[in-house]
């Protein structure tokens, strides 16, 4: 469960080649970290190409999450970075509580 307070939230997925994957891995968790965006969740699997990643992120402001997302597209190693929906009645529920 997700227990973040900040307001803006976004959910990335991308592909990691498989090719050093735990080092491209720990490149993507060092820009999360040098940005003060708090990690709220990770998960991986096995995918076609390498190792699939699901990172759940929060932050204060809208923009470390906007240049955080620029910034993985240049990391060697990183496949196509999709954007996927935040559920809005979670949050909802999280504001009413």
């Amino acid at each position: 469960m997700n227990t973040s307070t900040a307001p803006y939230k976004k959910v990335l997925r991308f592909g990691v080649e498989n090719d050093a994957a735990l080092a491209t891995l720990e490149a993507a968790l060092a820009i999360i970290r040098r940005l003060e965006i708090e990690l709220c969740s990770l998960r991986t699997s096995a995918g076609e190409e390498g190792m699939d990643v699901q990172i759940r992120l929060a932050a204060a402001e809208e923009e470390p999450l906007v240049l955080c997302r620029m910034r993985l597209h240049n990391v060697i190693g990183i496949l196509s970075i999709r954007e996927m929906p935040v559920l809005v009645a979670s949050q909802e529920r999280r504001h009413l509580a």
